[in-house]
């Protein structure tokens, strides 16, 4: 019986040292464990920052515009979003009208008008999927991310874009800031 034990519990020690070196994806984590916040309280801070560039103006203005949009709702901040979405339809409004401005306008209408970040949410995940068709074929240079939460509305999950590799999650916020993972990096 103490040999059976003993092989037991030396597998389990192999067998977690073999796992420490393997590539592990992010885990989810509340604030105060892990979480980096800055001075002014924003959730939305990382360490590592990718710059991209596009074939066009509209494309970087939108690129920036959905970065802002996201880190209001990284920081679970309705009425910042709500600020947010309006600013990136004034930036649709301003150019020509295409099949991206009209795709947008009224999911950023809906974030413009609400003050419930859940409700923001939703329309968010809508603008994710269309800004990435959009950017995908614009990126001249650079990384975009794109990432996944699982647990997202009740399990069914969702993606956002990130400038970073770091997981800053826009469906949660403070309640699970870095759950996800990076599922694809676009270039």
């Amino acid at each position: 019986m103490k040999n059976t034990l003993l092989v037991i519990a030396i597998l389990a020690i192999v067998s977690c040292k073999q796992q420490e070196g393997a590539n592990v994806q992010t885990a989810p984590t509340q604030v105060g464990i892990d979480a980096v916040v800055t001075e002014n309280g924003d959730l939305n801070v990382t360490d590592a920052v990718e710059d991209v560039t596009f074939k066009t103006e509209e494309a970087s203005q939108i690129h920036a515009s959905y970065l802002m949009l996201k880190g209001a709702l990284v920081n679970t901040n309705a009425k910042e979003a709500a600020q947010e979405a309006a600013k990136f339809k004034d930036v649709l409004d301003a150019q020509v009208e295409s099949d991206i401005t009209r795709n947008l306008s009224d999911d950023l209408a809906l974030i413009s008008m609400s003050k419930d970040a859940a409700e923001q949410r939703v329309a968010f995940e809508n603008i994710s999927k269309k800004v990435e068709v959009y950017l995908s074929s614009e990126i001249t240079s650079g990384t975009i991310y794109k990432q996944y939460c699982p647990m997202a509305f009740e399990g069914k999950g969702a993606y956002w874009l990130s400038n970073s590799p770091e997981i800053r999650n826009p469906y949660y916020g403070d309640k699970m800031l870095k759950c996800g993972v990076v599922d694809k990096e676009i270039q």
